[in-house]
């Protein structure tokens, strides 16, 4: 298991604990993380802000939910060297004949945690991240639930695991039902369906009012074999705007790679949570085809992979077993061309690994 180990009480009183959840919060970190984050100094990298004039805005009665605890974004500082090594992969996306305007890389030296060190090719281009979205989903769950906002166990334990590690839709359906209070169905009537997509809205406010800037992460992943359907149909098909040019989920390989360092760091939700889904997320043997695929057995790797038809991506956390060197790597390839290349990303990331050694001997 990553990062460093912490011990995190749940409070007593379920109000009491939400009130602590949103004060910690609302200062930018959980107290038991690594670090305090401070403000985004001059010359970080950050996403660009983009809007979207077909989103639903959030009743007064929804906008006074939960809202992710870190709200600001870690205190980067662009480093030429890594630089260096992304663009090494773009150049070996050419020689494999892969699109580059397809492809996009974030990459996070975090060696030294309170001092990250980043570089990236296309970082802030929005994707649709097939089920690296399910990163995010579980962490919002996680802080409800923290948060005493779902009371129970409403979803095992099982299931989340199977929805990381197995990349479970069904278990990702189930998750989206609890948290916004919507199921899939039918279609419905226009009153009805702005009602039932205000309530998906909660998903993007949730990490959009922390300073993410914009992010779809509304719509489900399809198949769900527990409802027999292979595409989106009725009130799904409905928020997507149709089967022509539907709407779809949207994320950039900054945003995927900035929930990762608050994982790594035990900022996200709380120490224990983080702690939590790093064991989720852990890849012991690697994953044929992905980042980690094929490094030494001193390599620790973790993350989320999402693949299709149309796109393979990975978002990693990658350590050495000494503790010494840590690095962060999120790579979308958003073409047929990049689904098809089991070999790209193991290479992406045994180049990392080298050039990473490298610095810290």
């Amino acid at each position: 298991m990553l990062g460093r180990k912490q011990v995190w009480r749940t409070p007593k009183w379920p109000w009491l604990g939400l009130l602590l959840f949103v004060s910690a919060g609302s200062a930018g970190f959980l107290a038991g993380g690594w670090m305090a984050l401070r403000l985004t100094p001059p010359g970080s990298i950050t996403p660009a802000s983009t809007s979207d004039s077909q989103d639903v805005q959030l009743p007064e009665a929804t906008a006074t939910l939960l809202t992710y605890n870190v709200r600001t974004a870690p205190p980067t500082t662009y480093n030429p060297d890594l630089q260096a090594v992304v663009q090494q992969m773009v150049a070996r996306a050419q020689e494999r004949g892969l699109p580059t305007a397809a492809l996009s890389i974030t990459l996070m030296d975090v060696s030294r945690p309170e001092m990250p060190q980043i570089a990236g090719y296309q970082q802030q281009v929005l994707r649709y991240p097939a089920s690296v979205v399910k990163l995010f989903w579980l962490v919002m769950f996680l802080a409800y639930q923290q948060a005493g906002l779902l009371t129970g166990e409403v979803i095992p334990s099982a299931e989340l695991v199977a929805m990381m590690q197995q990349s479970s839709n069904d278990a990702a359906s189930r998750v989206i039902d609890v948290l916004t209070g919507t199921e899939s169905g039918d279609a419905l009537p226009p009153e009805l369906f702005a009602q039932w997509k205000q309530k998906r809205e909660q998903i993007n406010h949730f990490f959009r009012e922390a300073g993410y800037g914009y992010l779809n992460l509304k719509h489900k992943n399809f198949p769900i074999y527990s409802w027999g359907y292979e595409e989106p149909w009725g009130r799904e098909l409905q928020l997507r705007g149709g089967a022509h040019q539907p709407s779809r989920n949207q994320l950039n390989t900054w945003q995927a790679a900035r929930l990762l360092y608050e994982i790594y760091t035990l900022q996200a939700v709380s120490p224990a949570t983080s702690q939590k889904i790093q064991e989720w997320m852990s890849r012991p043997a690697g994953l044929p085809g992905f980042l980690g695929d094929g490094l030494p057995p001193d390599a620790q790797v973790m993350g989320k992979e999402g693949h299709t038809s149309t796109c393979r991506h990975d978002s990693v956390i990658i350590q050495r077993r000494d503790g010494r060197m840590a690095l962060i790597l999120v790579v979308f390839g958003d073409d047929p061309a990049y689904s098809a290349d089991e070999q790209f990303l193991p290479e992406l990331a045994r180049m990392t690994w080298q050039a990473l050694n490298r610095r810290y001997p």
